[in-house]
């Protein structure tokens, strides 16, 4: 008999997509699971649409938090509401396919993991890539193949130890909530997502599996990851900015510098955990790498605040204290002779991302 699969959607204003994500279940070819729809404080008709499903299907269950808790905080509520065997996310943008379920759960039994992943594709309008087939990707998969164990000719991946640091050292990510499915217990033990992170908290969630269970990742995608312009990622096609004119636009620059704050505080995050692991073999040089990222992401508030003097020289100093570069030096002197031009030079390393 099949094991029942709790799955947990949080949603926000959604009403209008989430009937997308909802029918990709119905097709799953795995029939035991339940899905719980967990509805952070819409103000728009999402609970209508949601109780309109459930009239159509009784595994369809509607769960309003009492409180706004953001993206992690609407995922705790569905855990604790889960009375499955095993867990599932998906996102009420995004889509799996029909063999989500079935091959997840065939990986389990064959792999003996706790928890499996799967690879997957992004859709941006009307234009689906599957970025997993780029050069740098195939490469990466291919090392991890000849590093960790592999199951059914490499088209499963499973490691034990050694994945945290392999997940720092990697330029791709190969790990989504949206394809994870897990056994319910390990909450037990693991806990849930922490709510205070608004960016990122997925993956600071998913590295707390890292070196501690059997995780194997199937190397064919499973889900439609949807790029839709209210996304906290996509609100705009970043690589068009110009750094120079941003703070013309108040609706992006805020986006941006909140954006920046929240993954500056994963990153201190990460910087945490490597420091305090006793599987991250060379510590110093994935520091390093850390540290890289968040000079970066306070040299790019500097850049982006130079018309406000005193709180970009705050900026740069923070950056120079997590890494000193020609960029962030450069950047200092023009602040401090109150220089507010732009310069082509110093865009070379702006982070939007």
């Amino acid at each position: 008999m099949e094991q029942l699969i709790s799955i947990v959607m949080p949603t926000y204003n959604r009403a209008q997509i989430i009937s997308g994500a909802i029918e990709s279940i119905l097709r799953q070819s795995y029939a035991n699971w339940e899905l719980i729809v967990v509805d952070d404080r819409s103000m728009d008709h999402t609970e209508e649409v949601i109780r309109e499903w459930m009239r159509k299907d009784a595994r369809i269950r509607y769960v309003r938090n009492e409180r706004e808790k953001g993206p992690g905080g609407a995922r705790n509520t569905g855990m604790l509401e889960a009375q499955g065997d095993y867990l599932a996310f998906l996102d009420s943008d995004d889509e799996w396919y029909p063999c989500h379920l079935t091959d997840s759960m065939s990986t389990h039994a064959l792999t003996k993991a706790d928890i499996s992943f799967a690879l997957w594709v992004e859709r941006h309008g009307d234009i689906t890539s599957y970025n997993f087939e780029n050069k740098v990707e195939r490469y990466l998969l291919n090392s991890m193949r000849t590093t960790f164990e592999t199951w059914n000719d490499g088209e499963m991946i499973v490691f034990e130890k050694g994945l945290f640091e392999a997940f720092l050292s990697h330029t791709r990510n190969f790990f989504q909530l949206n394809t994870m499915v897990f056994r319910r217990e390990l909450l037990d033990e693991v806990g849930l997502i922490n709510e205070h992170f608004y960016l990122g908290e997925d993956t600071t969630y998913l590295i707390r599996f890292f070196d501690k269970y059997r995780i194997a990742l199937q190397t064919k995608p499973h889900s439609v990851y949807q790029e839709s312009p209210d996304s906290l990622y996509f609100f705009c096609d970043r690589w068009q900015l110009d750094p120079d004119t941003i703070h013309l636009n108040e609706e992006v620059y805020k986006k941006i510098e909140g954006l920046s704050f929240k993954s500056i505080k994963v990153r201190e995050h990460l910087r945490d955990l490597v420091a305090q692991s006793d599987t991250v073999s060379n510590k110093a040089a994935q520091l390093s790498y850390i540290d890289n990222g968040i000079a970066s992401k306070y040299y790019t508030l500097s850049y982006l605040n130079r018309y406000d003097r005193k709180k970009a020289l705050h900026y740069c100093r923070q950056s120079l204290r997590y890494k000193v570069s020609i960029f962030n030096l450069f950047l200092l002197v023009k602040l401090l002779f109150s220089s507010k031009s732009g310069n082509a030079f110093l865009h070379r390393a702006l982070n939007f991302w």
